[in-house]
């Protein structure tokens, strides 16, 4: 049966669509009528889990992050102290330290101004962007991976529709042999109709075809390539609420984690113009030690404290490019921002006019080509209309079909990519 009340739209478990849309199961697509729940099958909340899980991309940023966790204990840690062993004045003629003026010093750096605190400070934020940036990967690929899973109902569905077509074809072929035969039509009428059942199923195999890609996508997806994917769970769809386009965009401004992490970035930038002014402060290097001389007989001890002048290098030219760095980051942000609110309208535009025409559809489009090919039929068959008109009303009711799978395909498209944005569901906006 063809698509109208309802239709089979998968929702991930992280963002659950809840739709109180026309509540009419009767007319579900084949699909989701065969699936039985006493066999294994396949839920979009499974899919997402499993994408998620198999992803290599998101194993390497997780890997990112480890990495950058070592960075941050690396920042903590101080200079380590420094050994001196020396001997002076060791004679030629006989090779010891005998004679010789013998000195054991240990020497530690000192770093002043708050260096390693700011070290530490850097690598930690670093860490932060990149959780983001993980965490930005797995919406992405739950996206994805719902879109994919969405895909290939429709694909089932468009498959369904090409079989359906294939037997009202086969039916007028039929019945047009059955007229020929009474001497109510021409050879023309049957072949005519024979054509047409050709076309309808060279339909059915372009709809397998699709439908083999739509799988192979979302088993890619999931990272489960080569192993068959159990029977989709189809979710019933109904009607979608109003969205306010003001509200969502606040929702991404506080929300999506690209934009936090290039929020995060700004910060990261100003730190390492202060980091980069800080290191014009120069590092003590204390030491301490002892000494032997050999000529007197006597002990001492030494003590020093060496200091760099920065008369020609205060580390200017790293600040001039950690400056100009940071404004670099100022502006990569806005950049990202107006290219995520160019995404989200347009998104919001195609969910508006997609909610509207799937309402058209179901209430109006649909039914009407249904009952104008059901007319077409019943007076063909009574010899009150040509094959001509009947043919006209099968191919119009499989453009409409087309057209409304295509249409709630764009509709859950841009559902999937305003809950990727915003990152909460559709509905629980409120």
């Amino acid at each position: 049966m063809y698509i109208r009340k309802s239709l089979e739209i998968p929702i991930s478990i992280a963002f659950v669509i809840s739709f109180v849309i026309f509540p009419d199961n009767n007319l579900l697509p084949v699909y989701a009528q065969e699936i039985s729940f006493k066999d294994k099958y396949l839920s979009i909340e499974d899919a997402v889990n499993i994408a998620i899980q198999n992803s290599p991309l998101i194993q390497a940023k997780e890997h990112k992050v480890e990495a950058a966790k070592g960075k941050i204990k690396q920042a903590t840690l101080i200079p380590n102290p420094v050994v001196n062993l020396v001997a002076e004045e060791v004679p030629t003629h006989e090779i010891g330290l005998n004679e010789s003026q013998n000195m054991v010093s240990l020497s530690q750096k000192l770093e002043l101004g708050g260096k390693r605190r700011l070290r530490t400070d850097v690598a930690k934020k670093q860490k932060n962007i990149f959780d983001l940036d993980t965490q930005t990967t797995i919406w992405n690929i739950r996206a994805m991976t719902k879109k994919a899973f969405f895909d290939l109902l429709t694909a089932q569905d468009e498959l369904n529709l090409a079989k359906k077509n294939f037997e009202i074809a086969m039916s007028l072929k039929n019945l047009s042999n059955k007229r020929f035969e009474a001497g109510d039509t021409s050879k023309l009428t049957v072949l005519k109709a024979k054509v047409e059942l050709s076309n309808a199923k060279t339909n059915v195999v372009e709809a397998q075809r699709k439908m083999f890609n739509a799988t192979k996508r979302l088993q890619t997806t999931m990272g489960t390539v080569g192993t068959p994917l159990q029977k989709l769970v189809p979710i019933p769809v109904t009607d979608v609420q109003l969205l306010e386009l003001e509200k969502l965009e606040g929702l991404l401004l506080r929300n999506y984690p690209a934009l936090q992490a290039q929020k995060s970035t700004v910060n990261l930038s100003l730190l390492r113009v202060k980091e980069a002014k800080r290191k014009r402060i120069p590092d003590i290097n204390f030491s301490v030690g002892y000494k032997r001389l050999s000529a007197t007989d006597d002990d001492t001890i030494q003590a020093g404290i060496s200091l760099p002048l920065p008369f020609f290098n205060r580390n200017q030219g790293n600040i001039i490019e950690a400056k100009e760095l940071s404004h670099k980051a100022k502006d990569d942000e806005t950049t990202v921002r107006n290219e995520l609110l160019l995404q989200l309208s347009n998104a919001f535009s195609m969910y508006a006019s997609t909610r509207e025409l799937v309402r058209s559809f179901l209430d109006t489009i649909v039914p009407m080509a249904e009952e104008s090919l059901d007319i077409a039929r019943k007076g063909y068959k009574h010899g009150e209309y040509d094959f001509l008109e009947v043919l006209d009303a099968q191919r119009t009711l499989v453009i409409t079909n087309v057209s409304y799978l295509k249409t709630l395909n764009d509709l859950f498209t841009s559902m999937t990519e305003i809950e990727r944005l915003v990152g909460i569901n559709i509905s629980d906006i409120k």
